[in-house]
């Protein structure tokens, strides 16, 4: 990637969110960011972020990770069904669900070198499947399970798994490792680094926090569907692409990206829903958006460079 492309990218983020953040703020006579609405842009930016931060993660490692919507959908229905039993299974049954399949990837990329585009697809056949099959509608939950819908938790929540996946991507080796297998995955192994093992873990990290998101998702409904996490994965990616993250993986994914594009990707949807465009509307917007990004951030010298 030449250094004009990368340093467009590193600023692309900023740009993104600044331009967004006035568009709509004049489109909608100041009403994007009136008390109610910032509010909405919050609940929008919580799941999309809290996904965003461990799929920087993937993305560092020159990977896709397409199963994330049906992941949280399927944790959302386990926690559904854990509630029957007791409404303090509702989290760990989330949690743990997102973290089987997250691993199941995971392995299946990692030592059956099953490609990440396919594999994670795959998936989430699979799993959004099982979920139709299982709820054969929807499952409800007490509403006093509300009470973890609170903002207040879900900031708290939201700052402290900023904190330590800052941590771990910017100052612990495993960070480290994920770029350096983005950037060469056989010049890492030379080098000692397990690749098959760090590939592993980052799907089973996303899985994970995407079992965090199918119980937030399940406590704010209070019902799970067939129809929960939906088109997930979509805003994901579209958030850490409009972010400035390449799709190449490597050195030059930055974490505070994820974070920068999932408030954008927050507000371009709250701003097109306050400005009336229809869901069909929106997802053409949001697919032009996706084609700039991606033919932003690809790099064509490298992109048959077998990894």
């Amino acid at each position: 990637m030449d250094m004009t492309k990368e340093k467009l990218l590193n600023n692309f983020s900023f740009i993104g969110l600044i331009l967004v953040l006035v568009l709509f703020e004049v489109l909608t006579g100041g009403l994007l960011l009136g008390r109610r609405n910032l509010i909405n842009i919050f609940n929008n930016f919580f799941s999309i972020g809290l996904c965003a931060m461990a799929y920087a993660f993937i993305m560092a490692l020159g990977e896709l990770d397409l199963s994330v919507g049906a992941i949280v959908g399927f944790s959302a229905a386990m926690g559904a069904f854990a509630a029957n039993i007791s409404t303090a299974l509702i989290l760990p049954a989330a949690i743990l669900t997102g973290l089987v399949i997250g691993s199941a990837s995971g392995f299946a990329i990692a030592k059956l070198k099953v490609e990440s585009f396919i594999g994670t697809l795959a998936v989430s056949f699979v799993v959004r499947g099982m979920t139709t099959w299982l709820l054969n509608g929807s499952v409800g939950i007490p509403i006093s399970m509300r009470v973890f819908d609170k903002n207040v938790v879900k900031i708290l929540t939201f700052l402290v798994i900023m904190v330590l996946f800052y941590f771990l991507y910017e100052h612990c080796a495993y960070g480290k490792h994920c770029r350096a297998v983005g950037a060469s995955a056989e010049a890492a192994r030379q080098s000692g680094v397990k690749v098959e093992k760090v590939r592993f873990l980052g799907f089973a990290l996303c899985g994970l926090v995407c079992g965090l998101i199918g119980f937030f998702t399940l406590v704010r409904a209070c019902t799970a569907s067939s129809k929960t996490g939906d088109a997930f994965e979509f805003d994901v990616l579209l958030a850490v692409l409009f972010g400035g993250m390449p799709l190449a993986g490597g050195w030059v994914v930055r974490f505070r990206s994820a974070v920068v594009g999932s408030i954008a990707m927050a507000i371009l949807k709250s701003g097109m829903s306050l400005i009336g465009i229809d869901g069909l509307m929106q997802q053409v917007v949001q697919g032009v958006i996706l084609i700039a990004a991606v033919a932003l951030s690809f790099d064509r010298k490298n992109a048959g460079v077998i990894k």
